[in-house]
């Protein structure tokens, strides 16, 4: 297993933890977890504990840890293990931009984005109550998986690439479906808000209204806004924009149908209106984005 010597400084980069910069994605199991300083890192990071317990200081609070708890760092978020006993984890570091996970089908799940998304945003909320916590059979299922992962990115056989990334897909598929399938009382606000923002990935070329939305959320539609907008970082209808610009673009590159006929199928009824959206997400039209991308298809 991998053993990469942690870095020097509170802020950890990903040059210094992805082995493979062609690989977004880095295994490290800590058998045990050694001692280290409050710190934070530059990319996510996905945590299961294999065993034992410890303390887990992040954002300024403390929440027990123990065997079976999976959860989600964000980067730029300050945490520390303390008071570990017999602890063991896996700590899987991706970068979400670079594995284009924003146009991955799973985000039709709504365990994806409570996992993912949601619970690290509410962690303190909740007082970490909303965590994904797998049961012994389910353990020993998930850490096969992380098994391969390292295996995978360690051997680098021909193929390992894809072998890697399409391992942690079944990982993240693995748990987002256990998260929605056993909610606790906290998680199941988290699903809820995990609703409404599947709806938009799944429905996104038909008419949505932000009272849909809301009502999907159990919330006031003021209410609904703020939340979505503090998870997400911009607001539903914004968001909506962009899902229906990312599939446009996955149709420019890979269908010959027309700009007009890509734009109405991914809910644009205004071709203009669309090539503003398309420019503002892309930085270039639609026309501009399929031409580049012919270019380097022809060249590969």
């Amino acid at each position: 297993m991998t053993n990469h010597p942690l870095g020097l400084g509170n802020q950890l980069s990903k040059q210094d933890f992805f082995e493979d910069p062609t690989l977004p994605l880095q295994v490290y199991i800590r058998d045990p977890q050694p001692e280290f300083p409050l710190h934070s890192h530059g990319f996510d990071e996905l945590v299961i504990i294999l065993k034992g317990t410890a303390m887990h200081k992040i954002d300024g609070q403390e929440f027990p840890v123990k065997s079976g708890d999976v959860f989600v760092i964000a980067r730029n978020r300050a945490h520390q293990y303390q008071q570990m006993h017999g602890l063991a984890l896996a700590n899987i570091l991706f970068d979400a931009k670079a594995l284009a996970m924003e146009q991955w089908d799973i985000r039709t799940l709504p365990g994806f984005h409570a996992l993912f998304s949601l619970e690290p945003a509410f962690r303190t909320l909740h007082n970490f109550k909303s965590r994904l916590q797998l049961s012994d059979p389910q353990l020993a299922s998930v850490n096969k998986i992380i098994r391969d992962l390292t295996r995978e990115t360690e051997s680098r056989s021909p193929g390992y690439r894809v072998m890697a990334k399409g391992l942690f897909m079944q990982l993240a598929v693995l748990l987002s479906r256990r998260y929605s399938d056993e909610p606790s009382e906290e998680s199941i606000d988290l699903l809820r808000l995990g609703d409404a923002i599947a709806h938009i990935e799944s429905h996104y070329a038909e008419k949505i209204s932000l009272d849909e939305l809301a009502a999907k959320s159990h919330l006031s539609k003021r209410h609904f806004l703020r939340v979505f907008h503090d998870c997400i970082g911009r607001s539903p209808i914004d968001h909506l924009m962009r899902v229906r610009t990312q599939k446009a673009a996955e149709l420019l590159r890979n269908t010959d149908r027309t700009i007009t006929e890509i734009a109405f199928d991914c809910g644009f009824s205004d071709s203009n209106y669309f090539t503003r959206c398309f420019r503002k997400t892309m930085d270039e039209t639609p026309r501009q984005y399929r031409a580049g991308h012919a270019g380097r298809n022809r060249a590969g």
